[in-house]
């Protein structure tokens, strides 16, 4: 909003916008130039985004706490130091993970009925263009009490089977990205599936979003998560586990998958 200014005021700036002309300054490099155009847009496409949560009832409650932790993360993306972590991807081709404190107020801990769709099975199933993935019991595929699509853009679906009674829940997508943020680097562990690499994160307490194709962060999924999770890729599929088990649980049902 402009200001209106005093008559000495009005000198001053007059006075600098005269040696402003006068001084001669070099030209912006590509690289700012390209930055500033690429950090525009992404609040264009923030404000967008927001214009659209807003207009959905269900989410108009928890829209103002998740928009000032959606203001922090997006801000970390744009900065080169969280950029090079962000680009650390722990051997998982589609999992972005940044370490380093969460400034204000952490985002809220959502349930997937917040930010996805319900849907069966069946109509998952025709939703994507990968199979759908169930844990196994004794050679017998285990039904889920519950069924959410997460619809980013075409090809990036997320599909999310959940399992309250034996405590988990299971997110499998071919083409979106997964975004966590911890406050430490040490609740990072290795582990294994199937033989390939995986990321254990052995407690709660830590940020989870989903990633736009551009790596931004979809702020309607941004959410605390207070169980442990484990993070793994098959055939072109990421799976993430987010469970109150046991690591050797959650690689045990991981491996079950049929």
């Amino acid at each position: 909003m402009s200001q209106q200014l005093t008559p000495e005021y009005s000198d001053v700036d007059a006075l600098l916008r005269a040696s402003a002309k006068a001084f001669s300054y070099p030209r912006t490099p590509n690289v700012i130039a390209a930055s500033v155009r690429i950090r525009l847009d992404d609040e264009a496409s923030f404000a967008e985004r927001l214009r659209a949560i807003l207009a959905r009832p269900t989410l108009r409650a928890a829209a103002a706490v998740v928009l000032v932790a959606a203001v922090i993360v997006s801000s970390a993306l744009v900065v080169p130091q969280s950029r090079e972590a962000l680009a650390d991807f722990f051997g998982l081709s589609r999992v972005k993970i940044e370490i380093g404190p969460v400034l204000g107020p952490p985002p809220p801990v959502l349930s997937p009925e917040s930010f996805a769709e319900p849907a069966t099975l069946q109509t998952a199933q025709e939703a994507v263009d990968f199979g759908i993935r169930l844990p196994t019991e004794r050679g017998v595929q285990m039904l889920p009490d519950a069924v959410y699509v997460e619809d980013r853009w075409p090809g990036a679906e997320v599909v999310i089977t959940v399992y309250e009674e034996e405590g988990y829940d299971l997110y499998q997508s071919a083409q979106g990205y997964f975004g966590k943020g911890l406050p430490q680097a040490d609740l990072l562990l290795d582990a294994r599936v199937h033989g390939q690499e995986a990321i254990w994160i052995g407690v709660g307490g830590h940020v989870a979003s989903s990633l736009d194709a551009q790596g931004r962060v979809v702020i309607e999924t941004l959410r605390s998560v207070e169980r442990a999770t484990l993070l793994w890729e098959e055939v072109g599929v990421t799976y993430r586990l987010e469970t109150s088990l046991s690591l050797d649980e959650a690689i045990r049902i991981a491996e079950s998958l049929r």
